[in-house]
């Protein structure tokens, strides 16, 4: 999305464990389930020096504490105290197992990999923001605390927990402010409420446009094609005027090119594939391999200041603000510097001399790389957008892709001409958009162009960072595709041995990465063929027909051509008065 990052990993944990249970009208377990779920946050955040021995829960001028050793017994023993069951007592017996398998549940990382993503400025951003709900005994908030004790509690042998975290943290007690978790807790409600709706208005569009009912040979785009493809790994170094000019230093650029065996004569479509936040070059690999067997050439790049590689050599990464929003203009940079080399045809690559259409380029991008796709194709960075979204609290809008958007304001607020006249099509998957462009900005775009959409993806939410950013789309050729049941890192491929990885847990990851990975392989191949290759047999696989034959239940690919922000407003509006009847 933002690819993955170690600070998310808590955030979502509270996401999961509440959105388990936002249905249920019965607010006295539900005040307990977030209790719950910030003491599991809390002591995401937390620091060592002396041991904390209890938790006070404020609510207003009331106070109520809970000793850190009843929550231990609890989770050693399931052993309840008079203290925690008078809280245990308003949840069902199901539910205290999986509150008690949730304060249980270990994290093996290295303590230097957690410093490296703290200190970073998103970090830092979200240890801000938690340090609002959770404070000292000296009621203090203190994000160093926060820092130190996640640090110190990811080097115990026996791995992170929600407990060593509140073990760790210096002071005697944890004071967790329950009003702002509760009013956290209304607005997730509201956002969970919300995104069904639209969800389910997305869907219902897939099926009104389904005016074609044969779809010829749709299976076809899952398998590989029948052409061999020469796989070459090749690293160029940018000392280009524009990109000192724009960024002030060159950049290093590794680049994974995979080249189609074909008849010397036959000009081959050219794709660039972008990764997201803490992903590399061999994120898609799969994919890249699937176009490649189809006859397309494939540049994968790595960017260096986003990489899996970047986020994990501590103390390398970020180490400012504005170092990390540079990325939002090197980025567009590394593309257009490599295909500007690829035209200059380089040693590896005399033998494709003349043979790669470079005139008429695609773009695939997840998450990150869905804004450099974007960027490229011609949508400006919109800074009036960013001031309307930044700073924003994730605890309240629950859209942890704004800890990045929001970095670029760091950049000097200016138009950047990052387009690239050969880019002729995007393919953006879990694209972050909303903060960062406008509805002026993405109306710019006249090429074709694909949203991708994760219905489960929390890192970068589909409502507000697909969905709403279609409609603002004009160009006549645009998709949204849905996948019902996918994450963030849904599409994202299997890392080999001994390549970087940044851990993901499973849950996280979610159920559908196989189903997920071939339904982008076959809306990318159709996408491709249809508007790089002008195939209008493709067309009829860019249909909701399409869409539902490929379809396997109850992971689901919905796609349709058009959706009206006035359509998604009146099903919102139709939800509130529904409430409100009720």
């Amino acid at each position: 999305m933002l690819a993955c990052s170690f600070f998310y990993r808590h955030f979502l944990v509270i996401i999961s464990l509440v959105k388990r249970y936002s249905g249920n009208a019965d607010w006295s377990w539900l005040l307990f389930v977030i209790t719950g779920a910030v003491i599991f946050g809390s002591a995401s955040f937390n620091s060592s020096a002396q041991a904390a021995e209890t938790i006070i829960f404020r609510y207003g001028f009331l106070e109520r504490s809970l000793a850190v050793n009843d929550l231990e017994t609890f989770v050693e023993t399931g052993a309840v105290s008079a203290e925690l069951g008078a809280y245990l007592r308003l949840l069902p017996l199901a539910r205290r197992q999986q509150l008690r398998s949730a304060l249980q549940e270990r994290l093996r990382l290295s303590p230097v990999a957690v410093a490296q993503l703290l200190y970073s400025p998103l970090g830092k951003e979200l240890l801000n923001q938690a340090a609002t709900i959770i404070q000292t005994q000296a009621r203090h908030s203190n994000t160093y605390a926060l820092r130190a004790a996640l640090i110190t509690a990811a080097a115990d042998p026996e791995g992170l927990t929600a407990l060593s975290l509140i073990r760790h943290y210096p002071s005697g007690s944890i004071r967790v402010d329950l009003q702002k978790g509760l009013t956290i807790l209304k607005n997730f409600q509201a956002t969970i409420r919300e995104t069904e709706t639209i969800l389910d208005v997305v869907r219902r569009q897939s099926v009104v446009d389904e005016w074609q009912q044969n779809v010829p040979a749709v299976q076809s785009l899952l398998y590989p094609g029948g052409g061999r493809w020469l796989e070459m790994p090749w690293v160029i170094e940018d000392r280009s005027p524009r990109r000192l000019q724009l960024t002030g230093q060159p950049r290093t650029i590794e680049v994974d090119v995979y080249l189609p065996l074909v008849a010397a004569q036959q000009l081959v479509p050219v794709v660039v594939i972008s990764h997201g936040l803490g992903a590399n070059r061999h994120s898609y690999r799969y994919l890249s391999q699937h176009l490649a067997s189809h006859g397309f050439a494939v540049i994968a790049l790595e960017h260096a200041g986003s990489s899996t590689r970047q986020l994990l050599s501590f103390p390398v990464g970020y180490t400012s603000a504005y170092t990390a929003a540079q990325e939002f203009l090197d980025r567009p940079l590394d593309v257009t510097f490599v295909l500007n080399h690829l035209s200059e045809f380089p040693e590896q690559l005399h033998p494709w001399q003349g043979r790669l259409n470079l005139e008429g380029v695609a773009m695939i991008g997840q998450s990150f790389g869905g804004y450099t796709a974007l960027a490229l194709a011609g949508a400006r960075l919109d800074f009036e957008q960013l001031a309307r979204h930044c700073p924003s609290s994730i605890l309240n809008s629950f859209n942890v892709s704004l800890l990045l958007q929001c970095q670029a304001q760091m950049l000097p607020p200016r138009t950047y001409h990052l387009q690239d006249q050969r880019i002729k099509a995007v393919l953006a998957v879990n694209p972050i958009t909303s903060a960062l462009f406008s509805p002026r900005s993405l109306a710019q775009l006249t090429i074709p162009v694909m949203f991708v959409a994760g219905s489960d993806d929390t890192i970068a939410p589909a409502v507000s960072e697909q969905i709403y950013p279609f409609t603002w789309l004009t160009t006549r050729d645009r998709y949204l595709a849905l996948i019902d049941d996918a994450t963030h890192f849904s599409t994202i491929g299997e890392a080999r041995d001994n390549e970087p990885v940044m851990p993901v847990p499973a849950r996280f990851v979610g159920a559908t990465p196989p189903r997920s990975r071939a339904y982008l392989k076959a809306l990318s191949l159709a996408f491709l063929r249809a508007h790089l290759l002008e195939d209008e047999t493709a067309r009829q696989w860019l249909t909701p027909a399409a869409a539902s034959a490929l379809s396997i239940p109850p992971h689901s690919l919905s796609l349709t051509h058009s959706l009206a922000t006035p359509m998604l407003d009146t099903a919102l509006d139709q939800l509130a008065v529904t409430r409100r009847d009720r």
